[in-house]
């Protein structure tokens, strides 16, 4: 979820309904369920980006075991420049900006680029 985090909207709904419980009608007070109806959901959209989070983290390490068993193998890949299709031996794996890379042939190739592998 991009833009706005559970975090940031319930702070503004707090603030909201800081200044309505301040400014309410005496006779007509504010609805206790529905702000424990808000209150829970506002719970709930945390659980989710918690369970987003864990995903995320869980799919790096999956490339990153996918990786491991490319290491030694001979890879064919697209390059990402060139458009070209390639190969060469996979050395090495690492991680940047969140992006899972091979070192084929003293080239960085994104592991999503991979179209093949074989024994060398």
């Amino acid at each position: 979820m991009n833009g706005i985090s559970s975090q940031v909207a319930t702070v503004d709904y707090l603030q909201l309904l800081t200044v309505q419980l301040k400014n309410q009608d005496p006779i007509d007070p504010v609805d206790q369920q529905g702000l424990v109806n808000d209150l829970t959901q506002f719970s709930i959209l945390e659980g989710i980006e918690d369970l987003n989070t864990s995903f995320a983290d869980i799919l790096k390490l999956q490339e990153m075991t996918q990786g491991t068993s490319l290491l030694g193998k001979s890879v064919t890949y697209q390059d990402a420049i060139s458009g070209e299709v390639k190969s060469g031996v996979a050395t090495e794996l690492f991680q940047v900006s969140g992006v899972t890379n091979l070192l084929v042939d003293g080239q960085p190739i994104d592991l999503q680029s991979v179209l093949g592998v074989a024994n060398p």
